[in-house]
């Protein structure tokens, strides 16, 4: 760490430039400072202050950085804080940038370019091979100046990280920059901070409709408000959070979503949708090979716009997790929804066999006599769903969850059932009707009765360890026991085909070796 000793005069810096003992790897500049001097903070960093009547030795040691060659080897971060840019100093800074070899991290926080400034830094950054990642905060580049260092990384090919914090792009500057992402393929991290959230929509759009592995975040905090994440899209994990955006924005994140294949998550958690959304959205589901997982909760999506869902889901082959709870649609919803999970004859094939995880419910979402009679056609006939999640209900009464659960006895696929919150979920009535299907039914190994009133009266306990018994679906045994005794030749074997009623139960066949050999 550095001490008050290692505070120098410019001018001992300006000697020291010429040195080659002097190789530091990182230097910023502060400027408007009331003193000046050279402050080396560690031994590879030089934090260099330049008071408003020191301005000339800017200028000087900019140039004498350009031209010295151990520095320009060493020299890998550039920061400047508080600059006032002229056309002299960009020229300078121009020359450095061309003659180092190592600079990856250039860093402008505070600083004031006018566009002749603005149009030099763009020039050099068009023909830099070296640089990796550019930060500009809050120095007011504006939507020209986004603009220009769009235009600048259309042709630049090394650079993998830019950040522009606190500065007003706006929308202009934001198509500038998804139309440069059009170009581009070496940018691998964006993140923008701006106060108007719809420069997302654009970004993002044009990052997903070319299928760059891009991570981008971009932030917002709009009238003075605390800022807050506006969208994410990380490719390493293949999940794009929408956190708010307006409507017209959100139809233009669907639209790119179409032939995507990028993303695998897409979560837009909260963010209040549409018809029109979804009707954009059902074409997404019916074209996409690659979306796993789509989490729409409280998105306040009514009847038509889970018809337009529910219309994709013919269509749709890769979609395995599909979450509706929080909307406020209606049994007409519901019905509309797990039609392509349901058969209604012996001879109709399941129109949808990928999704397996469906979550609905809500204060707001009336499931009624429609709802539930949909629910119990298609736990009785569908033969993929694993997991069924009906949250928060308030429209079910004790015995219609008798039903759903009496329906269940004929399922052999449903693994995981949900209803938390669920106010129907009490009695002895539906106690009794659980135990009973479990009884039956082995293949179900959990039920969520979180926050019902089942749960909440204790009577959920012989259920959890009824469940317990149920998992314990393997003969534990030790294969030690076999391994000292005498092996036998066999001579027959019995093969017996079993499944459901009229599946062929009480057929067995017995066949003797001699007739196999």
């Amino acid at each position: 760490m550095g001490s008050n000793q290692n505070l120098r005069e410019l001018q001992w810096l300006l000697q020291m430039i010429k040195s080659e003992s002097f190789n530091p790897q990182s230097i910023s500049f502060y400027l408007s400072h009331r003193t000046s001097g050279c402050y080396q903070e560690t031994e590879n960093s030089v934090n260099i202050n330049i008071s408003e009547d020191s301005l000339s030795y800017f200028s000087n040691i900019l140039s004498d950085l350009g031209t010295a060659k151990n520095i320009q080897s060493s020299l890998t971060n550039l920061e400047f804080h508080r600059v006032e840019w002229g056309l002299e100093q960009l020229v300078y800074l121009g020359i450095l940038l061309q003659n180092s070899s190592n600079i990856k991290q250039l860093v402008f926080r505070l600083n004031r370019f006018n566009i002749e400034c603005l149009s030099e830094l763009c020039e050099v950054l068009k023909r830099n091979r070296v640089i990796k990642e550019i930060m500009i905060s809050e120095s007011g580049i504006g939507p020209v100046g986004a603009g220009l260092i769009a235009s600048a990384l259309k042709l630049n090919e090394s650079l993998e990280e830019l950040q522009i914090w606190e500065d007003s792009i706006g929308s202009k500057g934001a198509e500038e920059l998804s139309k440069m992402i059009e170009v581009n393929s070496t940018l691998k991290l964006l993140t923008i901070f701006d106060s108007h959230p719809i420069t997302a929509a654009s970004l993002i759009s044009a990052v997903l409709a070319r299928n760059r592995a891009m991570e981008v975040h971009v932030w917002s905090g709009e009238n003075g408000e605390r800022s807050s994440k506006v969208v994410e899209f990380v490719p390493d994990n293949s999940t794009l959070r929408i956190y708010r955006l307006h409507l017209s924005g959100s139809v233009r994140v669907a639209c790119s979503l179409g032939w995507n294949s990028t993303v695998k998550s897409f979560d837009m958690t909260g963010v209040r949708l549409k018809s029109r959304w979804a009707k954009e959205f059902r074409w997404v589901l019916e074209q996409n090979r690659s979306l796993k997982e789509v989490r729409l909760s409280k998105t306040s999506l009514k009847d038509k716009g889970v018809v337009y869902v529910a219309a994709g889901l013919f269509k749709n082959q890769c979609l395995e997790s599909l979450y509706l709870d929080g909307n406020w649609f209606s049994g007409i919803g519901v019905e509309h929804l797990l039609c392509p999970l349901s058969r209604f004859s012996a001879l109709q094939y399941q129109a949808n066999i990928t999704l397996k995880s469906v979550t609905f419910g809500g204060g707001k979402t009336k499931i009624g006599r429609d709802g539930l009679a949909s629910i119990i056609q298609m736990l009785t006939s569908n033969e993929s769903v694993i997991k069924l999640g009906i949250y928060d209900d308030e429209s079910l009464g004790a015995d219609d969850f008798v039903k759903i659960f009496k329906s269940l006895e004929r399922n052999a696929t449903l693994r995981y059932l949900s209803l938390q919150g669920c106010r129907g979920v009490r009695g002895d009535v539906v106690l009794d009707t659980i135990m009973q299907t479990l009884q039956v039914n082995p293949w179900i190994e959990d039920i969520d009765l979180a926050r019902t009133p089942l749960q909440n009266s204790g009577k959920a306990d012989g259920i959890y360890q009824r469940l317990g018994q149920n998992g314990k679906t393997e003969l534990e045994t030790d294969t030690d026991l076999f391994k000292d005794m005498p092996l036998t030749e066999p001579k027959s074997c019995r093969v017996f085909f079993c499944g459901q009623e009229y599946a062929g139960k009480d057929l067995s066949l017995e066949i003797t070796m001699s007739t196999l050999v």
